[in-house]
């Protein structure tokens, strides 16, 4: 049987009506209920009110999960602006879902990760083959760790994002994230898709060494204290100037870079942003860990490179996909990428190229993250900068 599929974006504003209309929409699409929805929301948006919205449509016993975005990607859209939504049924008899949700990630967070790989694990009727993950970025737990404790009860690849709010909100505030009815803070949900289906994964980043090394020389967590014996705070900002509490958001002007390899055992780098300054202690806080002694080289973004790797993922996609009837195209692209660093008009550039390339027949779903999980050498990973989509096809 096949896998059934259908997405829906939107930008109106009334979130109840917003939500009603967008579960009419993916309903239409199934002869029997889907098995799963997927939502991102702007914060612009009531969230409880359009979750309410979907429950009231689609009953109660069609799980509902997401998180709030920077912006949302759908066919044919790539928006960060006002009221926007999009949500994406999946469904069909080959099609095995779980759904499940951890609060508090900050506290014990490789238990957090085993608990909810564990938790999907009893909901699934066949081995998982892929799972997603919307977390939120601002509980203070290392990604990484988190991600290490999940894959140990999933083994299987592990994509997605740290829900986000808009970029035009200044200052990191609170995200949410999406599970049933609930609207949550601090937390992580997930589900894994088992069943006769074809996974294909790309990811594509845009980001080049500026030639400067340092050394973490001292490391709290996901804190960096020290680089190269100074406070790592001091150090960010006479490289990239002095920033006010308004910037406190957006101070990644650089990427930090953190040698690894790929599953072929080629070189290259992970790159994670500056999420914040911490006052407290001089650091700098990253979604996940860097370990004291490590070597790190500073990274810079380039346009043309932003778009140039798009490119090259959406064709090399397109050829794993050859002979496969494509249904469907999860996107997890970075926050740092779209309107803050490509603007609006390229960002939609990007995407609509992307769609293009892949197929723009599928039902496309997405938003923009603050910090995106992707597999390197078979092991889920935090980063930032990077664009992962997963497609997902019969």
């Amino acid at each position: 049987m096949s896998i059934v599929s259908r997405a829906f974006s939107t930008s109106r504003s009334s979130s109840l009506e917003t939500g009603r209309e967008a579960a009419a929409a993916i309903a239409r699409g199934f002869e029997t209920p889907p098995r799963i929805a997927l939502c991102h929301l702007t914060v612009n948006h009531d969230q409880a009110a359009f979750l309410r919205g979907m429950r009231e449509v689609l009953g109660s016993g069609v799980p509902v999960v997401g998180c709030s975005a920077q912006g949302v990607i759908g066919s044919g859209l790539a928006t960060e602006d006002g009221y926007a939504a999009t949500v994406l049924g999946l469904g069909g008899d080959s099609l095995s879902v779980a759904d499940a949700a951890v609060t508090e990630i900050g506290v014990d967070t490789a238990g957090k990760g085993k608990a909810l790989g564990r938790a999907l694990r009893a909901k699934l009727t066949a081995p998982p083959r892929v799972a997603i993950v919307f977390y939120d970025p601002l509980a203070g737990a290392d990604a990484d760790l988190f991600l290490r404790g999940l894959y140990g009860e999933l083994e299987c690849p592990i994509v997605g994002g740290g829900s986000s709010h808009s970029f035009d909100y200044g200052a990191l505030q609170e995200t949410f994230q999406y599970f049933g009815d609930q609207v949550m803070g601090r937390g992580a949900v997930a589900v894994a898709l088992g069943g006769e289906l074809t996974v294909e994964l790309g990811i594509c980043h845009g980001c080049s060494p500026v030639g400067v090394e340092m050394t973490v020389t001292r490391a709290s967590a996901n804190i960096l204290l020290e680089l190269d014996g100074r406070p790592a705070m001091r150090v960010w900002r006479d490289i990239c100037g002095e920033t006010t509490p308004e910037d406190e958001g957006v101070i990644a002007t650089l990427g930090i870079g953190v040698h690894s390899r790929n599953a072929a055992g080629e070189d290259e780098y992970l790159v994670r942003a500056a999420y914040a300054e911490d006052p407290e202690t001089g650091g700098l806080v990253l979604g996940a860990a860097i370990p004291e002694g490590t070597r790190i080289m500073l990274h810079h973004r380039d346009v043309d490179e932003v778009l140039q790797g798009a490119e090259r993922m959406g064709r090399s996609v397109r050829e794993r996909l050859a002979g496969k009837r494509l249904r469907a195209v999860l996107c997890f692209e970075c926050g740092g990428r779209t309107k803050p660093f490509l603007g609006g008009d390229d960002t939609l550039k990007e995407n609509l190229a992307l769609q293009a390339t892949v197929g723009a027949d599928a039902a496309w779903f997405g938003g923009m993250f603050w910090g995106e999980l992707f597999p390197v050498a078979g092991r889920p990973t935090f980063h930032n900068y990077s664009y992962p989509i997963l497609a997902l096809a019969d």
